[in-house]
């Protein structure tokens, strides 16, 4: 049997050498398909990639939600630790300033800079891509003077981010220890993250937040707004809630605690999208190899006839093959590999094919979009290995057919032609 079987692809590949003609012919549809197929593994490979990046960079690691709660805290602590009780992994406040302070560098003042006051723990629940600096730690919760992470808009309008100042009614010196990656998400386009700290306390929570300033509503809506990001464990039932009932009757258990009566006041809802990016870029991978499968039937069809016509006019020299002491097995083995070996030459030609677009994509890609980290155009394994794989079946599944007619054949009608 290994005797055969070595026997019948040395013979696939002289067959394969002498009929140059008849294998280029074949290669051209297996090319086509194996390309589109590894095109598109390879495209969705990154799409799933750089959309698992971009959402857990803007909106948060799987499964991450945003909890409000509507009106005066009496224990923002108690409401705290019920958030963890409820099932928050992590949690950070996410909330904007009691009234938006300006930031000031010399003489030039911004007023229209979005602020919002958070934990060093936002951190752990979405990835902070630094371009310079250092995202907070609980070192800088003893700051004496406000610390601030800004993104690369604002930190290049600042210019010197050692002498800035930020105030409504008087101006605090403050710390700027990291410049944040622009993203299309920021909330804003000069956008600064304030840690909550002593420091900032009154900046982000006004000079008293239990009792009611009638003479200024400005202040009293926004300090009624209580805003955490809290991210759960992905299983967690609650993850699954599209309108997060789940985890606002939790709290609404033990509301009480922190000065709040009715569970109308608790608006859950899951930032992270991850599970809806995946569902769509796996529709549009199906639907693209349905197309691409498609074209590699088309090119097994074409392996297939051109493997016919050649059975047809080798039936000399296969029955000259059989004459001189060849096994069927042999002659089996022979027929079938110089189907896949045509396969897998038009599948390295795919490859190779696909590789240079890609690279040439990635380049142009690079210069023209800022990627996340980590994430970069190319050919995963998965993308070589469902290639080549596919087309060395489809060489097998052309190869069968041809193969059984030649053993059908006979051996002196073979010799007498």
């Amino acid at each position: 049997m290994p005797h055969s079987l070595t026997a019948g692809i040395v013979l696939a590949f002289a067959g394969s050498r002498a009929n140059i003609a008849r294998t280029i012919l074949s290669c051209a549809g297996i090319v086509v398909g194996v390309g589109a197929l590894i095109m598109v593994v390879s495209a969705g490979d990154f799409g799933q990639k750089f959309a698992t990046a971009y959402g857990e960079a803007n909106a948060g690691l799987p499964a991450t939600l945003h909890v409000t709660v509507e009106g005066r805290l009496t224990d923002r602590s108690a409401l705290e630790e019920d958030l963890v009780r409820a099932g928050g992994r992590d949690l950070s406040i996410y909330q904007n300033p009691s009234k938006t302070p300006m930031l000031r560098s010399g003489d030039q003042v911004f007023s229209d800079v979005g602020f919002l006051g958070v934990d060093p723990s936002l951190g752990d629940i979405r990835r902070m891509h630094l371009a310079e600096g250092r995202w907070f730690t609980e070192a800088d919760l003893e700051s004496r003077a406000p610390v601030l992470v800004v993104n690369r808009t604002l930190a290049d309008e600042l210019g010197d981010l050692t002498q800035i100042q930020v105030g409504s009614d008087r101006w605090l010196d403050v710390r700027v220890v990291g410049v944040l990656e622009s993203t299309a998400l920021d909330f804003t386009w000069y956008s600064a993250y304030m840690l909550r700290a002593p420091a900032s306390e009154e900046l982000l929570f006004g000079t008293s937040v239990d009792t009611e300033d009638e003479e200024d509503p400005y202040v009293l809506t926004r300090t009624s707004q209580n805003s955490y990001q809290v991210r759960i464990d992905p299983t967690d039932p609650a993850a699954h809630d599209p309108f997060g009932e789940i985890f606002a009757e939790r709290l609404a258990t033990t509301s009480w605690r922190w000065g709040i009566e009715s569970v109308d006041d608790i608006w859950v809802y899951r930032t992270d999208y991850g599970d809806e990016v995946d569902a769509v870029i796996t529709y549009l991978s199906l639907g693209l190899a349905g197309i691409a499968v498609i074209t590699l039937g088309t090119g097994l069809l074409g392996v297939l006839n051109v493997g016919l016509v050649t059975v047809r006019e080798r039936r000399r020299e296969l029955a000259t093959y059989r004459a001189l002491g060849a096994s069927r097995f042999t002659l089996f083995v022979a027929v079938v590999m110089e189907a896949v070996v045509v396969s897998l030459v038009a599948g390295l030609i795919a490859l190779f094919g696909c590789w240079a677009v890609v690279t040439a994509a990635g380049v142009v890609t690079e210069r023209l979009v800022s990627l996340p980290p980590g994430v970069s155009l190319g050919i995963p394994v998965s993308a070589v290995l469902i290639g080549l794989g596919s087309a060395a079946l489809v060489g097998l599944l052309a190869g069968v057919i041809p193969a059984i007619r030649a053993l059908r054949a006979s051996v002196v009608a073979g010799l007498r032609e």
